[in-house]
């Protein structure tokens, strides 16, 4: 079977990943390395906009790979996951051989004979022709390796995990009326997590393991700068880190996750403002809670006053 790229050390990740707009961290580096020199699924969990869906994209990215994504949710099954049969194209072919079976039994005597010709059509209608690939599916079939991104696992039922236990430990679908279909190449597997319930032991021991912390201060510049690079001058970014260390320095019920910094720094750097131009329905980017917002307002209408 085919793997992605063999990494030479973290280091490689770490410019591979910066080269795909992706400020990758030594835990970072070092876990995507070890996942893929194993070719184990890599399990990240961490607060909601840490950057863990971002990490799959740049990874994807910076290999020149495909992205498949499967996005979890309360009720998901294999018929959205895996495969489902397409029961329209199956009943289009029910009735083509229905016109036909005069033609399909002619000369044909007794009721054994017409059952074994009939037969042969039988195995068609659950065929890889009927088939409708999932993304499960889809990562494991192709002939080219992939990054299978499974998002957000932790909000689908505990059930679900048990259909992903044989495509993450030996990279492969059994189907009941086909039989197992093995990988043709071996996927990148990224899983995440936003701790919403806690996953079971079997799925974890099948991967390596990822907590994704908040970047700190001068991390979350670095990833701005890259985000904002060629779009604002560098010393409004002073502007930006100078508001962001007053505001996190609040007591917030809902600190800003880094997609939302980013978000924010966006908006700020295009509507061109500064401190003294911050208003509270500005702040909508970044703070998601009312009083947060009043916090973060007052913290700097008093430091612009000071």
């Amino acid at each position: 079977m085919k793997k992605i790229k063999q990494f030479k050390s973290q280091e490689e990740i770490t410019d591979l990943l910066h080269g795909a707009g992706y400020i990758s961290s030594e835990d970072i580096s070092t876990a995507v390395y070890i996942a893929s020199l194993l070719s184990k699924p890599l399990l990240v969990e961490g607060q909601p906009g840490v950057g863990k869906t971002e990490l799959a994209k740049a990874i994807a990215k910076s290999l020149d790979l495909e992205l498949i994504r499967l996005q979890c949710y309360e009720g998901i099954d294999d018929t959205k996951a895996i495969y489902e049969w397409e029961y329209s194209k199956q009943l289009l072919y029910a009735q083509l051989l229905k016109d036909k079976i005069d033609d399909i039994l002619k000369g044909t005597t007794g009721l054994s004979p017409a059952m074994d010709k009939l037969k042969k059509f039988n195995s068609t209608f659950f065929s890889e022709e009927f088939l409708i690939k999932r993304p499960l599916l889809r990562a494991i079939s192709s002939p080219a390796p992939v990054v299978l991104l499974i998002d957000e696992v932790d909000k689908s039922e505990p059930s679900f995990e048990a259909l992903l236990l044989e495509v993450l430990s030996d990279y492969q679908i059994t189907i009941p009326e086909i039989g197992t279909i093995k990988a043709k190449s071996i996927p990148f597997v990224l899983l995440t997590s936003n701790n919403a319930r806690e996953l079971s032991d079997e799925l974890r021991r099948r991967c390596i393991y990822l907590y994704m912390n908040m970047p700190d201060s001068a991390r979350q510049m670095e990833i701005i700068k890259a985000k904002l690079h060629g779009i604002v001058p560098e010393d409004f970014l002073g502007t930006i880190n100078g508001m962001l260390s007053l505001i996190n320095a609040q007591d917030l019920k809902r600190p800003p996750s880094l997609s939302e910094i980013i978000d924010w720094s966006v908006s700020m750097a295009s509507a061109g403002l500064g401190k003294s131009e911050v208003s509270l329905s500005s702040l909508g980017s970044l703070l998601k809670d009312s009083a947060d917002q009043k916090k973060a307002f007052n913290a700097l209408w008093k430091s612009k006053n000071q």
